[in-house]
């Protein structure tokens, strides 16, 4: 079990971070996001090729990411690489703790 979260902007996404502390292939592997993975490299590289490229089977998203050069991009990726998603779990109680951060995307 690996856990992480979104450093400074700058710093490693919440996915970079757990995957450090997950050695090897994710075959096999379901990985829970309270917001989609990014689809674009900015100032990290992109988490949702990162998770195509270490190979997870599944990926359960609780909120599409707002930002506009993402929009639920990450997901696409990640099905258009046979990667199962699903979206929209637990929505509404991850709204009431990351919802303050997305309103200033």
């Amino acid at each position: 079990m690996a856990a992480g979260f979104t450093q400074p902007p700058g710093g490693d996404h919440a996915e970079a971070m757990a995957l450090r502390q997950f050695e090897g292939s994710l075959e096999g592997v379901f990985v829970f996001v309270t917001l989609e993975p990014c689809s674009f490299q900015g100032r990290t590289p992109s988490c949702a090729l990162t998770l195509i490229e270490r190979g997870a089977k599944a990926v359960f998203v609780s909120v599409i990411d707002p930002h506009p050069r993402n929009r639920g991009e990450g997901i696409h990726l990640l099905r258009e690489a046979g990667v199962t998603v699903e979206t929209g779990i637990l929505q509404e109680r991850v709204m009431g703790f990351i919802g303050p951060y997305l309103n200033n995307v």
